[in-house]
């Protein structure tokens, strides 16, 4: 708002500004700032999904490597006939000095399904040996996908994170290796 004051003269006003914000101003200010969440929403979104899948990744890392020690100490791998995992299955009991932490489920929530042996049969791969370990994460949503390993091509199941989309897809580590997930740099 402003105010007029008299000057010495009869014929001069002075206009003062009163402090404060505008009107103008303060649309401006809230604009700017809901631009910038617009913008910063979907990295923070990106990077936490990242950073979720990384550990997902470690945790089935860490299961392979558990049951191969276990393998090796006791001379044959422990068994998991139907891949689903729980706190009262047996293979977690036996499992439990190979662990630096246990996690049954990846951070997303879905259980990790692992299974141990030969004659099993998922996504194309079929194991032959006794120590045969296929680990998976069904992804961000939980659904499995209608992925096939392809022998003649072990990396055509490998991809780049480009969008929301590729938090979604399954993660399969066969033996140790990844043969369905992301490139991480």
């Amino acid at each position: 708002m402003l105010f007029m004051r008299k000057s010495n003269s009869k014929s001069q006003k002075h206009i003062v500004p009163r402090p404060g914000f505008t009107l103008l101003g303060l649309a401006l200010s809230l604009a700017s700032a809901g631009l910038l969440v617009a913008l910063f929403i979907p990295l923070y979104r990106n990077a936490k999904n990242t950073a979720t899948l990384r550990a997902t990744i470690a945790d089935m890392e860490m299961w392979a490597r558990a049951i191969e020690g276990y393998t090796i100490d006791h001379g044959a791998a422990p068994t998991n006939p139907n891949g689903r995992i729980h706190y009262k299955k047996p293979i977690l009991r036996e499992l439990m000095p190979y662990f630096d932490r246990v996690r049954i489920s990846d951070l997303w929530g879905t259980p990790y399904r692992v299974w141990i042996g030969a004659g099993i049969e998922k996504y194309g791969i079929r194991t032959k040996r006794p120590g045969d370990i296929l680990i998976i994460s069904l992804g961000k949503r939980g659904n499995q996908e209608n992925w096939s390993y392809d022998p003649e091509r072990p990396l055509a199941g490998l991809y780049a994170l480009l969008g929301p989309d590729d938090f979604e897809k399954d993660i399969v580590l066969w033996n140790g290796r990844m043969v369905r997930g992301p490139i991480l740099p």
